[in-house]
């Protein structure tokens, strides 16, 4: 992380190529606020989520979804974050307002198959990260959201000449940040370091993003990191189909993630069967007109 933030000339390499940083979202950042403090007001969460009412609704509607597993129908945004609690809420807005993120531009077709791929690798992420009995979940699945957000960055502000690379990456079968660091001299990866750290997401959420490429391991007595369900969240999202046809693995339980996390083949497939189930819900909420 530091490998950017404390270099002015990568910084200002990036920033005079890709212009001015997008500032974040409204909602994001006050929810972000309030969210991060368990004795915060409810009232006033439920007053900032109002101030969108297209917000409210899509909330409501994945909260119900089977996806999250309640048995009781949640009519108010009030039951929602009873029930759903802080952590799950703050999933579900930042992937509404992410969601609008990537339908803001010209480029939908490749915004779409950016979405996809955030959402698959979102859902597998915390999926993976469940199963491990982390004790966040909810951050893989932050993290999974934004994982690419470089790309959309890059896709929006240079946009000709980050056609031409993601035409070379699924023409080759490549992987993106080996282009994009050919092509620019950074990549995606480096992106979403400066704008997640300039949006004041937490540390680990932004490392996490950052390595999701080259995980490596936590300092804490050699654990595996957050990027390592990031890594293997993304390789299932691809092996799904969803996304980009860059490099592509071909034994999910070979990939060094796979490893560390120690998952083997059989666990892997089924969490595929699901994560296919799954995938499929939620883009589908998405989709419907709100």
């Amino acid at each position: 992380m530091d490998k950017v933030l404390e270099s002015n000339l990568a910084l200002d390499k990036i920033i005079s190529t890709i212009g001015d940083l997008p500032a974040t979202p409204t909602i994001i950042a006050s929810l972000m606020n309030l969210t991060s403090d368990i004795n915060a007001d409810i009232e006033k969460i439920i007053k900032n989520l109002m101030s969108d009412q297209s917000l409210t609704a899509r909330v409501l509607k994945l909260a119900n979804s089977s996806f999250y597993g309640r048995a009781k129908a949640v009519a108010t945004l009030h039951e929602a974050i009873v029930l759903l609690g802080f952590n799950t809420l703050r999933s579900l807005v930042l992937a509404t307002s992410t969601h609008s993120l990537f339908q803001d531009g010209s480029q939908n077709d490749i915004q779409d198959k950016l979405w996809e791929h955030s959402l698959a690798t979102a859902i597998a992420s915390r999926m993976l990260a469940e199963k491990s009995g982390l004790p966040h979940a909810e951050e893989a699945f932050i993290a999974g959201l934004l994982h690419d957000i470089g790309k959309l960055v890059l896709t929006q502000k240079v946009s000709d000449d980050y056609l031409q690379i993601i035409s070379k990456v699924e023409e080759g079968h490549l992987n993106f940040i080996d282009v994009e660091d050919e092509c620019f001299g950074f990549n995606h990866t480096d992106v979403a370091l400066l704008l997640l750290d300039k949006w004041s997401f937490p540390p680990e959420i932004v490392n996490s993003v950052y390595e999701h490429h080259t995980p490596r391991k936590a300092d804490d007595g050699g654990a595996v990191s957050l990027s390592h369900y990031l890594n293997l969240g993304s390789m299932m999202a691809k092996k799904l189909g969803v996304g980009f046809t860059d490099f592509q693995p071909d034994d999910l339980a070979s990939i060094p993630s796979a490893v560390a996390l120690e998952f083997d083949a059989e666990t892997l497939e089924e969490m595929q069967i699901a994560l296919a189930e799954k995938f499929k819900e939620e883009k589908a909420i998405f989709a419907e007109a709100v």
